[in-house]
């Protein structure tokens, strides 16, 4: 299965460190929880490597989600499972199976507004198991105007490495008007509240250019 967006330079090393982050939580009939799954390459890389876990894909255009069905409905049967639903309605959204040892979103987030965000992670809070983890991966705000020139300096190092670049803008003030409400990345500082108010323990795994993949872990439950 190709990437369907093959053309993100870092996406391929990154989505592997997510996986190789998931491995390492994941046990034998453990289920991963895709929010924002696509066609379900995550499943595809995931499976490629785990063949006793299972996988939940979220996603709320259809015709993805049919994809999804038909490429892994005969391969892995019912380790793999496709649930349309809208991250901006997380409320309303109701998923068997749970609770899961791994949450996981790739590259969706930035599409999301900043109390939805928060309204996903609470979500993904409460339905994570004790010692399961949320995987975010994802593009993250650039604040500070007097660091950008270092920034332009990684995504030109990205395309000269990579033969393609990320995104990138002349100065901060035009990053900042690119910046719409289908591009509305979270700040490091956001996020760490956003965990901190949940008690969740968090980490970044991995970051390049300007995305990162971040973790927060829910704690084991004591006797």
């Amino acid at each position: 299965m190709d990437d369907p967006i093959g053309g993100h330079p870092t996406r391929g090393e990154q989505l592997d460190i997510l996986v190789t982050a998931a491995e390492a939580v994941l046990r034998p009939g453990d289920t991963l929880l895709d929010l924002g799954c696509g066609t379900g390459y995550l499943a595809h890389l995931l499976f490629q490597r785990r063949e006793d876990v299972a996988f939940v894909g979220i996603d709320r255009k259809g015709e993805s989600l049919e994809a999804a069905r038909e490429r892994f409905g005969v391969t892995h049967g019912d380790r793999a499972r496709f649930v349309e639903g809208d991250l901006s309605k997380i409320g309303a959204l109701e998923i068997a199976g749970g609770p899961f040892k791994v949450i996981a979103t790739a590259l969706t987030f930035h599409d999301l507004d900043d109390r939805d965000k928060h309204s996903v992670i609470a979500w993904a809070a409460e339905r994570l198991a004790p010692g399961g983890a949320l995987l975010v991966y994802d593009r993250v705000r650039l604040t500070t105007p007097a660091t950008f020139a270092m920034q332009q300096a990684i995504w030109q190092r990205i395309e000269r490495i990579h033969g393609r670049g990320m995104r990138t803008a002349d100065s901060f003030v035009a990053y900042e008007a690119d910046l719409s409400q289908s591009n509305r990345p979270a700040r490091l500082d956001d996020y760490s509240r956003w965990f901190a108010d949940l008690g969740l323990e968090h980490q970044i795994l991995h970051l390049h250019g300007n995305v990162a993949l971040i973790t927060a872990a829910k704690g084991e439950e004591t006797p």
